[in-house]
């Protein structure tokens, strides 16, 4: 019998989150993480080991599902670990790597991992998934979303929730949008527009969040765009790498009160659905939004997995799970008893 409901790998932002809550849900959760400063925020049994120690197998066939909250880094050597170990999985690590690579080996050990299962990619993706199930032919896909600072703080609007590395990377990476059913490189930060949320203006600039949309090709045209403060795209263009990378790493460090700006607009023949949430700084247990969205987004697929709602098997995507209706509803409404209220704020259908 397995000793643990969940096992972490990660106890960063992220990991800690979802270990902590799930602890207060009422599971029993283990984290392993190689940073005892880290594992000091767990609240729940640490194991101080990194990813190449063989110990992890045995930790993991201890238990039920396993989270990969593991830098993007050495996600892929997360997962290889996961499946080694046979288990049902939710990855967060967000890896350049094509994690699809993997599904016949997955598949042969008739196990599901769940991967891009954040806000975005995850949540946003999951929302294509319900689009497309109510709508059927999708012509446009339009994906907004982003964490500031739920205040302006000079000189550069900045909060950084991911490690400072993969932060950067996405800054470089070439994105991918769909334009006419095809797949389309196009240079990151550009694609600039302008966006409101609850009367403020903010801009918005390609990114490559499509991820696993990108092969599913739901859409005639999709895109993902990150939202920040006005000037942050320009700002991100003209400083050299080394300086952006200092100052990255300087408000990795800083505890700053955020907000959650979420947009995926999906439009067909059908009609057009909206998705719309704002989330903010949870002061009474210190957690950003970016860390709720993402972590309890991650959780909320977990128990699913936990209860056996979800049964694919191989490499699910989130648009996957998002394009069944009642696990759409479920993850919504676990959502919102987090206070994270995902909004349909438009829908029009034929």
């Amino acid at each position: 019998m397995a000793r643990f409901d969940f096992c972490i790998l990660g106890c960063g932002k992220q990991g800690r989150v979802i270990g902590n809550r799930l602890i207060d849900e009422g599971y029993k959760v283990c984290c392993i993480d190689i940073s005892p400063d880290n594992l000091n925020l767990f609240r729940g049994t640490g194991y101080k080991i990194g990813i190449e120690d063989e110990k992890i197998i045995s930790i993991l066939e201890k238990s039920e599902i396993a989270i990969n909250a593991l830098p993007a880094k050495i996600g892929v050597k997360g997962l290889l670990r996961i499946k080694e170990a046979g288990r049902n999985a939710v990855d967060i690590t967000f890896v350049e790597e094509d994690l699809g690579f993997y599904d016949p080996e997955v598949r042969e050990k008739n196990i599901s991992i769940v991967v891009d299962a954040g806000v975005a990619p995850g949540l946003s993706n999951i929302c294509v998934g319900h689009a497309k199930s109510k709508l059927g032919f999708l012509k446009d896909v339009k994906i907004y979303v982003g964490g500031v600072p739920e205040k302006p703080i000079p000189p550069y609007n900045l909060v950084v929730h991911f490690n400072p590395e993969d932060l950067l990377s996405e800054y470089e990476r070439p994105v991918r949008i769909v334009r006419n059913w095809q797949v389309e490189f196009v240079p990151p930060l550009y694609g600039l527009e302008e966006v409101e949320f609850m009367g403020k203006t903010y801009e918005a600039f390609y990114t490559d969040g499509l991820r696993t949309l990108t092969k599913k090709r739901w859409a005639k045209n999709m895109f993902e765009k990150t939202i920040r403060y006005k000037g942050h795209a320009e700002w991100i263009k003209s400083t050299d790498k080394n300086t952006l990378l200092s100052i990255l790493k300087e408000y990795a460090e800083k505890d700053i009160e955020d907000a959650l700006l979420f947009r995926v607009i999906a439009e067909g023949t059908a009609g057009k659905i909206s998705y719309e949430l704002v989330d903010f700084y949870d002061r009474e247990r210190k957690e950003t939004a970016m860390s709720r969205t993402t972590g309890y987004t991650a959780l909320s697929i977990a128990e699913l997995m936990l209860s056996g709602k979800i049964t694919q098997k191989g490499i699910v995507t989130p648009e996957d799970v998002g394009k069944d209706k009642e696990i759409f509803n479920l993850i919504r409404e676990r959502l919102r008893g987090f206070k994270i209220n995902l909004k349909l704020i438009s829908e029009k259908i034929s």
